[in-house]
């Protein structure tokens, strides 16, 4: 029985693509393009102690010197770092110290030298060193270039033996708590501006102070004495500690960043930016703003939502633990809405743990324009000074008394008085900034950062608590890191130090070691696909070479930048009919070069999918439907592809053919095009068979679920059932190891026997038996009119035979039970169910629903009205042995019951006795009922039956009353005993009388008077004389 190919066409169109729309392909971990595991070798230097301090020298003729400070020791290095020379700078007092006796004075015990700044001159060929031994005193090193070699020509101690006192101490620069420095050169001096922290017994004598500015002296020999300073005050400087962490210049302004209390007595930490200027040495201008640094979640906007919990918390990371001033790229000026001339601060910054300065691990990094600070310190000095009436604090109580902004500051007076504006002042405004990484370096602890711009890129050089490097580029708040390279150093311990070497070199610290590092990365080889080593940015060099990313150099083959190959991973379905138009999907990475899923940018032409020796025709329309998302937060992605396999072709059946995607996208001026083929194997042609029907018959009125089953039914992508020719819908997806399809039978006009159908991808599979409709079920009545868990219904009607499997359900309040089966009928017009569960709340409760039968289909036609119960308990016989011994005379059973009276109005309740009715009573809480008339209890007894709605519990046994005999037997057994027992009484109290009466006379006997003087014996009863 055939069909013409044009039906064949339309049935193919009609097909329901029902593993198209469930199956998906597996996601691809955007982690694993990368491995951030790969080692690197890094050229380095061991010191040979833990790294205090390194300092870059370049020269305009070329020469570069590293210089790297450790305890008592400067190391001089080349730029590869080979060692050049060593400086020995302490123990100062010792003989090994090659320096210490430029200083004068005398060390009354060796004191080792830490040297705390390391620093370049601007202008000179200097470098200064300034170190914890000798109340913080600085050498100037001369530098020498020779045969382009960079060598310590001389070395001035800058300390006077004059002018220097416990008190008043010009030359006492560095603490020993930590000190921050910038050396700015003129004309005519250098000024070094200093930030220290102190506290009580750093200050007592030869105070550093905690913000000063001083000039090198022409003489080399110390600092001027006509310093300006400022110093926490004494009463705060046990319990107001100030962390200077950097500083930088740039313009006519040096700035520090510091981390301290919130405000004197506060244990709450935050971070401030302090601005000096470089034109006014008399810190008159010397301004304090607090630098915000937070994580804002997008579920602040949504504070309708606030009674959910917020994963995704605002975060305030309010201390400061590392800093650079740099140039940001193109972009991110763009995105910060600034030239990219403009200097910008970027800041890594963590949040602190409850009351401490100690980082949690939790980082941020926040970029804050120079431009925008400069303008957010003159407003807020205008508010200040200004013409405001709002009272404000000037600040900075602990350097200075506390005193009110003077306002209404007149400057068109003739004679203006600006006196407002030189004086030190904290400004009233918080600079706001949003975590650039949008919180996703939560788990890490950042400890030092470098900003460079390569092109129109900014790329974040970023140092951990752990011992790594990442490499990211800097997006305004993007939802993604576009990390470059996470690496680890090797060592362990927190990296830090970052500094630049002529652009194109980086230097970082970690324990006794120093690193050099290019800017544009470690390597490539971390990229683990073609495709994400050719997205990554272009100045990483970056190539594929052997399913390798390599940088052009590491490559002995073809090393390409243009184009990458496909790569599959799976394909959906894993098997198909012979002849069908299957759809198959695609699955894997680098199916197209462009992320944007329009067709016009993906032609069809340049694909070509095989599968075995059978083509398969792309779908362009499917592009859309198929695009992966992009790799954002999701941290996933995939690519599709959907192909329809050509009916006609050659192919054999069982044996695993490969599946075979070529794509030859044209080339692009700019970018990369995707050129290649990827195989993958396990695809199977094989030939379904539908072996049996199940069941066999349903009603006319359909609604049956007709089962099919064979073999590699499940094979395709697209199933169909029909039923005499009319659609037979499909009941739910199918899986690859389904043996069985089922499908809702449709309605008929006619009875008999109807041919079964199974479509496959347009194939057509015939079912080997038909399937009978029988005449459609008609219910009249269900009795009883109320029911229970368990109990038995009685559905009364025509043709209840025709369904396979009736059902009944329950539903009363909004509540529906779980549907139950209904036993085979024996016969056309009866049917036997038993009540579902329904959940009550309490054993009194009851409920008045709707009862459903369910026959096939008509899900709520058979509706009748149905009072519900909890199911009653009949509690059996409370005797020893659940037997019942009847008393003379008594005739009456009474069992006890638990909700049986209120289903004795709608339900047939008996009770039987031997197999004979006996008529109960229902009560509230018992069942009684006589013996029936003349029946005659044997001495076995007679079971005792409760039975409801013909549905019997045995209770127990009731046996007869004891007879006469039994009872004279009973009677003469309990007087013989009590006849024994008077008897042994009697017995014991006449012996005991006549032991009493014997006693009495021996008594006698021996109270008589001697009337001989004769010795006699006396012999007493009951005693032996051969004893006496």
């Amino acid at each position: 029985m055939g069909l013409s190919c044009h039906v064949c066409f339309v049935l193919v169109l009609a097909l329901t693509p029902l593993g198209a729309n469930t199956w998906q392909c597996p996601r691809i971990p955007y982690s694993s393009t990368r491995n951030f595991s790969v080692p690197y070798v890094l050229p380095s230097l061991d010191a040979g102690s833990p790294v205090q301090n390194v300092a870059i020298f370049t020269d305009s003729a070329g020469p570069v010197a590293v210089f790297v400070a450790v305890r008592n020791r400067i190391l001089l290095a080349s730029p590869e770092l080979r060692l050049l020379s060593v400086l020995i700078t302490g123990p100062v007092g010792s003989t090994e110290c090659a320096i210490c006796h430029l200083c004068p004075g005398a060390v009354h015990s060796p004191e080792d030298m830490d040297n705390v700044l390391l620093l370049l001159d601007p202008l000179e060929p200097w470098l200064y060193s300034c170190g914890t031994a000798w109340h913080g005193l600085c050498y100037q090193h001369q530098l020498e270039v020779q045969d382009g070699v960079v060598s310590i020509k001389n070395t001035n101690c800058l300390y006077s033996a004059m002018g220097n006192s416990p008190m008043f101490c010009p030359d006492c620069v560095a603490s020993p708590l930590g000190t921050s420095a910038t050396v700015v050169a003129t004309s005519y001096a250098s000024f070094f501006y200093l930030g220290s922290t102190i506290n009580s017994s750093v200050a007592a004598q030869y105070s550093p102070q905690s913000v000063s500015v001083r000039r090198v002296k022409g003489t080399l020999d110390g600092f001027s004495d006509d310093f300006q300073w400022l110093t926490v005050l004494p009463q705060y400087q046990d319990n107001y500690t100030i962390h200077y962490v950097h500083s930088f210049t740039d313009g006519d302004h040096v700035y520090f960043l510091t981390v301290q209390p919130e405000r004197p007595g506060s244990a709450t930490y935050h971070t401030r930016l302090a601005r000096l200027s470089t034109h006014e040495h008399d810190l008159r201008h010397y301004r304090e703003l607090v630098l915000d640094c937070r994580f804002e979640s997008k579920r602040r906007r949504r504070r309708r939502h606030a009674s959910e919990e917020d994963a995704e918390r605002d975060v305030a990371y309010n201390v400061l633990q590392a800093a650079h001033a740099a140039r940001p790229g193109a972009r991110l000026a763009r995105d910060l809405g600034i030239n990219d001339t403009d200097m910008v601060l970027f800041g890594a910054f963590a949040e602190s743990q409850l009351e401490s300065r100690v980082p949690r691990e939790d980082s941020a990094v926040c970029a804050f324009p120079l431009r925008f600070l400069n303008r957010a310190i003159e407003e807020g000095m205008e508010k200040c000074c200004g013409t405001g009436h709002q009272p404000l604090l000037r600040g900075l109580s602990y350097f200075q008394p506390v005193e009110y902004c003077p306002h209404n500051v007149n400057l068109s007076a003739p004679v203006a008085n600006t006196s407002c504006w030189d004086q030190p002042t904290l400004v009233p405004a918080a600079s706001h900034k949003v975590d650039l990484f949008n919180r996703q370096l939560a788990g890490v602890v950042l400890t030092s950062i470098f900003v460079t711009a390569l092109g129109d890129v900014t790329v974040a050089h970023m140092g951990t608590a752990e011992g790594r490097i990442f490499q990211m580029v800097l997006q305004r708040s993007s939802s993604y890191l576009l990390t470059l390279s996470n690496f680890s150093l090797g060592e362990p311990g927190p990296v830090r130090g970052a500094m630049e070497l002529q652009s194109n070199s980086l230097f970082f610290t970690t324990g006794t070691k120093v690193w050099r590092l290019n800017v544009t990365g470690p390597g490539c080889h971390h990229f683990s696909t073609c495709q994400r080593c050719l997205r990554t940015e272009r100045f990483m060099g970056c190539g594929w070479c052997r399913d390798r990313c390599t940088r052009r150099h590491e490559c002995s083959s073809r090393w390409v930048q243009d184009s990458c190959p496909p790569v599959l991973t799976d394909f959906h379905p894993q098997s198909a009919p012979l002849r069908g138009r299957t759809r198959v999907t695609l699955c894997g990475m680098t199916f197209f070069s462009h992320l944007d899923p329009d067709p016009r940018h993906n032609p069809s032409s340049a694909y070509w999918v095989s599968v075995g020796q059978r083509g398969c025709t792309v779908l362009p329309e499917e592009f859309r439907g198929h695009r992966p998302l992009p790799t954002s937060r999701h941290k996933d992605f995939v690519d599709m592809l959907v192909c329809e396999l050509e009916p006609r072709g050659p192919a054999v059946e069982g044996v695993p053919v490969n599946v075979v995607l070529t794509v030859k996208e044209p080339s692009r001026p700019f970018g990369f095009r995707v050129h290649g083929s990827a195989t993958l194997g396990g695809f199977i042609f094989v030939e379904p068979h539908v072996n049996a029907l199940h069941p066999l018959f349903g009603p006319q009125g359909g609604g049956t679920h007709l089962s099919l089953q064979g073999t590699h039914l499940s094979a395709g992508s697209s199933w169909r059932v029909t039923v005499n020719g009319s659609e037979c819908p499909l009941a739910g997806p199918l899986s690859q190891n389904d043996g069985a399809i089922q499908c809702t039978v449709p309605t008929t006009s006619g009875l008999g026997a109807a041919r079964v159908v199974l479509w496959i991808d347009g194939e057509e599979f015939p079912a080997p038996l038909p399937f009978q409709y029988r005449p459609s079920p008609f219910v009249l009545a269900i009795v009883p009119s109320c029911s229970y868990e368990g109990s038995m219904l009685t559905i009364t009607g025509t043709h209840l035979d025709s369904v396979y499997r009736a059902k009944i359900r329950f539903e009363a309040s909004g509540v529906k039970t779980k549907s139950t089966e209904c036993e085979i009928p024996q016969t056309p017009g009866r049917l036997l169910c038993r009540s579902p569960t329904f959940p009550f709340e309490s054993k009194v409760e009851t409920a008045t629903g709707n009862l459903s039968v369910l026959l096939d289909g008509d899900t709520d036609r058979w509706l009748f009205r149905l009072r519900y119960y909890p199911q009653p308990k009949v509690f059996p016989l409370e005797h020893e042995g659940r037997r019942l011994y009847l008393k003379p005379g008594d005739d009456e059973i009474e069992v006890h019951q638990l909700g049986l009276d209120a289903v004795a109005t709608c339900m047939n309740i008996t009770m039987m006795v031997g197999g004979q009715d006996c008529h109960p009573n229902v009560l509230k809480n018992e069942v009684t009922c006589r013996l029936p008339h003349k029946m005659r209890l044997s001495p076995a007894g007679a079971p005792v039956e409760i039975c409801v709605n013909h549905v019997c519990e045995e209770l127990g046994l009731v046996l007869p009353a004891a007879t006469s005999l039994d009872l004279a037997t009973s009677l003469a057994l309990g007087i013989g005993v009590t006849f024994l027992v008077c008897c042994v009484l009697a017995t014991m109290l006449l012996r005991w009388c006549w032991r009493k009466r014997r006693g009495t006379e021996n008594l006698e006997l021996l109270v008589q008077p001697v009337r001989s003087n004769t010795p006699a014996t006396t012999q007493h009863p009951g005693v032996d004389y051969r004893e006496v």
